[in-house]
Parts: structure tokens; C-alpha cells; sequence
């Protein structure tokens, strides 16, 4: 999953596809420019490259103000300070869409915690921040509401109101060798390294396919989307749940978000209707807890998944969540969104998750149940050929 023959990165923030060759950088010594432009450009300073190093990306470049060492890479369209990683590594962008109160952000808080935690010790990887601004964000807006204050994440909002929004938290994940093998090798036991943007969007971004185009470029650059659907927004799940359940304020339909997501991947990138999307999808129910009772007890969905514990992912367990899904989904009336997904895209899968395990009462959480949070990311990196799978016996 290395550089390879990779000639190009995109920006993370403005989605622009540049060549290796194209990198700006800016000096932050405070001899060169103090309001911040751009003093040295790779591109105008290079010397014409070698064969060899064409797909090589320029790591550093001496200012042409103060004669320092530049480090700091920026994008040369919107000026937006890159990874440090860019055009190192394979890009992946996981896009967590939803309608609104689907739990986006509880699931980017749980699902990032996860990774750092128990996915790290099962996989033998590590999920570390690209820059301050990843790490203050994930801590201030997700991590500490959740896992210190026990309160739940305010609603996210408009990226048109807080430009933070349109902004992703950057990681990248790195897998190690066996230790014996690298021994062996005589080399560092990294064996795999990926950068990986995760997005939060607002559901009211997702009620008009402009402000999607606008606002959401990054959903059809996505290398991986997980659609994050609340199942008490379905009108037979809503009939046939406990009074005691307290629901949800209806609001979009849920084939109403995925057409428009269809739409807009097709219209950017240039696919007729008759090609599938190749962007896997990853369609996951949260709340799965507050549905429990329509589930039944031997559902295979209640029971714990079996990716973590193996260290690999496990084909059985997946197949037998995505049929299970997939078929509630239809008895719940939600045929013609089936519909919609098979005709759109050729790689999805249903998950049932639950980020918190509890109905939180006065906006604090009881008691925190994460339950197949894991399942849909994981699927992703099976599907990017990151992990191994343990196929059925």
C-alpha cells in the first residue's frame, strides 16, 4: 500500500488533484513572510528531476527569503497546510454520512477510540493524529463529551455556519510486521502505512445536492463511505416499537440523502447511470439497541462481533450480519432503498451498530455500550486489501 507508482496526491481540504511535483510550502521563521503567503514553491524552484525521482514528492526546500530549511507543505490552490505524510502513503477518505440525529458524531467519537484502543492491539496497528489541529478537535468535540463528561455531542453543525466543519480529522494508520519476520528482514517492522480523513457532516448539508457540491466535495473523493441510518426514522420500525422508546423528530428520507449522495458521485466523476459506483458502502443502522426487541433474542446481530477477538475479519460473522440487515431492512419498508443501493453501487453491506448502547436522559450518558461500532470500518479495510480475512469453514 506504499507510494509506489503513485504520481498525484489531493488535498484534503479543497479536493484538488495535484502531480507529485506540485507542492508548496510555506516558512513559518518569522524573518521571512509574516502574513503567511507562500515564499517558495516546489514546482518553480525544482530543477528539472531525475527519471528516478519523477513520482517522488519533495519533502523540503530552502526559502528563498530567509534561507532556512522549509518543511511545511501546503497546497498549492487552497493554501491549506498538507499532512506531512501527503504523497508518502495511500490516501483514504471514510466519509460518515447520515440524516440528522443518525449519530455521526457519536460514532466518530466511539469509532476513533476504538481504533486507538482495542482494533490497535487486535491488528497489530497504530492510529496516530497527523497534526494539533486533528488532536484538539477529536479531544474538545468528541473524546471529552463522551468519554469524561458522559454527555452527549451537540448537534453538528452547518458547514456553511462553522467552517471547522468542512474540516477532517487526519490519522494514519500504520501496521506492523510480525516482530520475528522484521527480525528476520533486518528492517523496521512497519509493513503497511495509510492516511486516513475522516469527515462529521451535518445532516442539513445533506437536504440539498448544491450545498453537497458545495460544501461536501470530499463525499465523492471518498475512498470508503459509511451511510449512517437511524432505524426509528423507518415508519413500520416507529409503529411497532415500545411506547416507552422516546423517538425522534421525523426528518429526511433516508432514500431521499441516498439518491442525492448517487447523484452527486456520479455527476462529479462522470459515471452514466449505467456503470456502478466502485466507492464501497458500508450501510450501517445505530441505535440497533433501541430496536432490540424487534430483533429477537437469537439474532445474530445482539451477539458480539468476532473481527477484534480474531485478530482478522471474519467472513462468517460478517455474511451473517449483512443477510440478517439486509433482510429487516426490507420488512421494515425499506425495499426501494435496496433497491436504490444495488443499482448504484458495486461493493455495500448492512451493519446493525449501536455508539452509545443507551437512551440518554437529559443529555447525559448512563452507562456507555458501544456494540459493533468496529464492524463497518473494518469491512472498509478488508475491502482496501488492509487487513486479512478468515473465510468461512
Amino acid at each position: 500500500m506504499n507510494l509506489g507508482k503513485k504520481d498525484h496526491y489531493i488535498c484534503p481540504f479543497c479536493f484538488t488533484k495535484h502531480n507529485l511535483s506540485e507542492i508548496g510550502f510555506i516558512c513559518k521563521n518569522d524573518k521571512a513572510n509574516k502574513d503567511g503567503d507562500i515564499c517558495v514553491n516546489a514546482k518553480a524552484q525544482r530543477l528539472i528531476p531525475h527519471e528516478s525521482e519523477i513520482n517522488k514528492i519533495t519533502k523540503s526546500i530552502k526559502c528563498d527569503v530567509c534561507g532556512e530549511i522549509v518543511t511545511t507543505k501546503v497546497c498549492p490552490t487552497c493554501r491549506a497546510e498538507l499532512p506531512y505524510t501527503i504523497g508518502e502513503y495511500e490516501d483514504l477518505i471514510f466519509a460518515v454520512i447520515g440524516a440528522k440525529e443518525a449519530g455521526k458524531s457519536h460514532y466518530i467519537a466511539v469509532l476513533i477510540d476504538k481504533i486507538m484502543n482495542e482494533i490497535g492491539l487486535a491488528f497489530n496497528c497504530s492510529l496516530q493524529a497527523i497534526d494539533d489541529a486533528t488532536i484538539k478537535r477529536y479531544r474538545n468535540d468528541f473524546y471529552y463529551p463522551v468519554f469524561r463528561n458522559n454527555q452527549v455531542i451537540k448537534v453538528t453543525r452547518s458547514a456553511k455556519a462553522d467552517d471547522n466543519v468542512s474540516k477532517p480529522l487526519i490519522y494514519t494508520l500504520s501496521f506492523k510486521e510480525d516482530s520475528r519476520i522484521s527480525k528476520l528482514l533486518k528492517g523496521n517492522n512497519i509493513k503497511n502505512v495509510v492516511t486516513i480523513a475522516f469527515f462529521d457532516t451535518a445532516g442539513e448539508d445533506l437536504n440539498s445536492e448544491d450545498t453537497m457540491k458545495t460544501v461536501n466535495k470530499y463525499i465523492y473523493n471518498s475512498s470508503g463511505i459509511i451511510f449512517l441510518l437511524d432505524p426509528l426514522q423507518l415508519p413500520i420500525v416507529r409503529e411497532s416499537i415500545s411506547k416507552d422508546i422516546v423517538l425522534p423528530q421525523q426528518n429526511a428520507e433516508i432514500e431521499d440523502i441516498f439518491s442525492r449522495t448517487a447523484n452527486l458521485i456520479r455527476k462529479a466523476n462522470g459515471i452514466s447511470m449505467n456503470k456502478e459506483i466502485k466507492i464501497p458502502v458500508a450501510v450501517a443502522f445505530s441505535k440497533i439497541d433501541a430496536v432490540e426487541e424487534l430483533l429477537g433474542k437469537s439474532c445474530c446481530i445482539n451477539y458480539p462481533s468476532k473481527h477484534v477477538e480474531a485478530g482478522e475479519f471474519v467472513l462468517a460473522d460478517f455474511e451473517d450480519v449483512n443477510n440478517t440487515m439486509e433482510s429487516l431492512v426490507k420488512q421494515w419498508g425499506g425495499v426501494n432503498f435496496t433497491n436504490q443501493l444495488s443499482a448504484n453501487f458495486k461493493e455495500y453491506a448492512y451493519f446493525g451498530l449501536t455508539s452509545l448502547g443507551c437512551n440518554p436522559e437529559s443529555n447525559k450518558i448512563n452507562k456507555l455500550r458501544p456494540h459493533r461500532v468496529e464492524d463497518p470500518f473494518l469491512w472498509l479495510l478488508w475491502k482496501h486489501k488492509l487487513i486479512k480475512v478468515q473465510k468461512r469453514k
